[in-house]
């Protein structure tokens, strides 16, 4: 095969690894000898990287400083960088725990947003519906009975409002990955959706249900 117009014999062929730890592509890609690159290639005559593997994981950093201080006694002077994976992973971590709890944060505050909005809808449902209220009451209805309809309502009301987040959701990452980016999905976040919709339902809806249940079928009746 020809590489920069010059001819190599292929000797064999490797497995697929896909990335490296650095997110360069380690499939499509061409080993030569060190000695064949600087002569025939890059023309350099000295090493820009070397990677070292660890068989033991617990001594990375062990090795890491037995790599410096050879370095250094070969060189006299600091004119390398070490990365050890392990500090880097650490590091992406921390990233993604701290991005975890700024989105578990604006989640929170969105549910209560959310709450908000049920509840105030709920307590104008209540106001609209008094005589209703009032009519079932005098016709056998009890506290608990009342209670139970306007917190299922509530209920009803976050669920499809969570069924049209999830729903979203989904179209939103089936639209990325329709550009070439892989998305994957899992169940886990979708019930933990759907439970905080209902948990926000029956929480934000017990007060206007509460209200409702304590009515005075009296008064109710004379409301307009």
């Amino acid at each position: 095969m020809l590489v920069n117009n010059l001819l190599y014999q292929v000797v064999g062929v490797m497995t697929a690894r896909g990335a490296s730890p650095m997110g360069s592509d380690q499939d499509d890609i061409v080993f030569v000898p060190y000695a064949t690159s600087s002569l025939r290639l890059s023309g350099q005559r000295f090493l820009r990287n070397v990677t070292v593997a660890v068989d033991d994981v617990s001594r990375i950093d062990e090795t890491q400083e037995a790599v410096e201080s050879l370095l250094l006694d070969r060189h006299g002077v600091v004119d390398f960088q070490i990365r050890n994976m392990a500090s880097i992973i650490e590091a992406t971590e921390q990233t993604q725990n701290t991005l975890t709890i700024l989105l578990g944060s604006i989640a929170a505050i969105s549910l209560l947003v959310g709450g908000i909005g049920v509840m105030n809808i709920m307590l104008v449902s209540v106001t609209e519906r008094t005589r209703e209220i009032g009519i079932r009451m005098a016709t056998g209805a009890r506290e608990r009975n009342i209670m139970q309809q306007f917190l299922i309502e509530a209920m009803v009301v976050s669920a499809i409002g969570g069924a049209v987040g999830v729903v979203g959701g989904l179209a939103t990452a089936a639209a990325i990955g329709a550009f070439g980016t892989p998305v994957q999905y899992s169940l886990a976040p979708v019930l933990l959706a759907f439970g905080c919709a209902f948990g926000t339902g029956l929480v934000f809806g017990w007060l206007p249900a509460r209200k409702a249940a304590q009515l005075d079928p009296v008064v109710a009746l004379a409301a307009e």
